[in-house]
């Protein structure tokens, strides 16, 4: 029955994302039928799972913790402990207002609103990793795909257009701000869930909503910090868990032979991908550009990457190669300073292709300056731009073939 579960998931999904906000918006949308769909999702979820008596709310794989007594208690103490990082950056970075309502009335709507939708979301969770997880060789496969199914449904229809890299810089915050943190945390959401079921994940997952919905104020971070909080927290406390439980199967009092950690890969790569994304958006100073054009042949060809330095506008001489932004392209533009003038003290720039024969005829601003090319790396960049080509064909096509079915 796991199908008749993954189907109506979908079905809520396209329903909350498309025909909600087209022909029932405002409050009976949102806070009405939203939370009717989500309790729909889990009863069935219940029901079903009772059918093929499958224990999803609480049960414990593990019979020692020195995290807690429990997966559940072991999971509130990571989310709080996310939560007291988020905090301890608000210290140094500043605090806003909460957007939500705090009224009696708002705050009950408003639980409702989270409480559905969370049960809903971690019952189906459990769900398919109690499923899934009845043959252990197959744990990981299925762990990996159920969190790349939730980070799915996390993520609006509209925002996939991200992922199209039309402009390089928002496409890759969007991955750091958005999809990392997503996959962190529903990675570690789903390990809770197969240690401890729904209990355990809404332990983890529920502190981190109750704080963002029900605090009348929230650190104001930069997304870089916050990306940084919600995808390493997760990957400790993956660690933590790892090292302080130990796992049996019924039956079997046998010590388990020392195998390799998994959490030192996981966050390896959770680390390097918040240090990639940081470079990538130049949170460290310095950001890559994948070159479109042949403008600068032979010095800088088609599928180059440039790594591109923020440069004060005083420091860039005649012959540096520049990046900068003009009101009449979308994509940064990399050409060589050709002149450089001084006008009621502010510093223009006239530019040049290599391949051109005449210098550009729109004078460059230096406040439009985004840094000096420091570093060339040929054709790596072929690699995001066949990817970029081979995404907009697909999506081409699903439209094209949308379009054929109007009558």
């Amino acid at each position: 029955m796991w199908y008749l579960i993954l189907g109506l998931i979908t079905l809520i999904y396209f329903i909350i994302n498309l025909i909600l906000p087209q022909y029932i918006s405002g409050i009976i949308g949102s806070y009405i039928i939203r939370p009717i769909l989500w309790i729909l999702l889990a009863t069935t979820v219940y029901i079903v799972a009772k059918q093929e008596g499958k224990n999803i709310w609480n049960f414990n794989k593990a019979r020692h913790w020195e995290i807690g007594r429990n997966p559940f208690e072991a999971a509130l103490l990571i989310g709080g402990f996310q939560i007291s990082l988020m905090i301890i950056a608000g210290i140094f970075f500043g605090f806003g207002e909460s957007p939500y309502s705090f009224t009696p009335i708002g705050i009950t709507i408003n639980i409702v609103f989270v409480a559905s939708t969370l049960i809903g979301t971690e019952l189906s969770r459990a769900y398919f990793i109690k499923k899934g997880s009845l043959n252990r060789k197959n744990l990981t496969l299925i762990i990996g795909v159920v969190t790349i199914f939730f980070v799915m449904l996390s993520i609006a229809p509209s925002d996939y257009t991200y992922l199209l890299f039309k402009d390089l810089l928002p496409s890759i915050k969007f991955i750091g701000e958005t999809m990392i943190p997503l996959l962190a945390m529903n990675l570690f959401a789903c390990y809770l869930a197969y240690l401890g079921g729904t209990k355990a994940a809404i332990g983890y997952m529920g502190t981190l909503q109750a704080f963002q919905w029900f605090s009348p104020i929230l650190p104001d971070l930069d997304w870089g910090i916050a990306a940084l909080i919600g995808t390493l927290t997760p990957a400790l406390g993956f660690i933590i868990i790892q090292n302080s439980i130990q796992l049996t199967t019924p039956g079997s009092r046998k010590k388990r032979h020392k195998t390799k950690d998994p959490a030192l890969s996981w966050t390896a790569i959770a680390t390097i991908s918040v240090v990639f994304v940081f470079f990538s958006t130049g949170f460290l100073g310095v950001q890559p550009t994948v070159i479109y054009s042949g403008s600068m042949r032979p010095t800088i060809d088609v599928g180059d990457i440039v790594i591109v330095s923020k440069t004060p506008s005083e420091e860039i001489q005649i012959g540096d190669i520049i990046q900068y932004r003009t009101q009449n392209t979308t994509l940064p533009i990399v050409h060589r300073v050709h002149e450089i003038y001084n006008k009621n003290n502010t510093i223009f720039f006239i530019t040049k292709g290599d391949a051109n024969d005449k210098p550009d005829s729109e004078p460059v601003l230096s406040e439009n300056v985004m840094g000096k090319v420091i570093f060339d790396i040929p054709k790596i960049g072929w690699i995001p731009i066949f990817f970029k080509y081979m995404i907009s064909k697909i999506i081409t096509s699903i439209q094209k073939n949308k379009g054929s079915d109007i009558i």
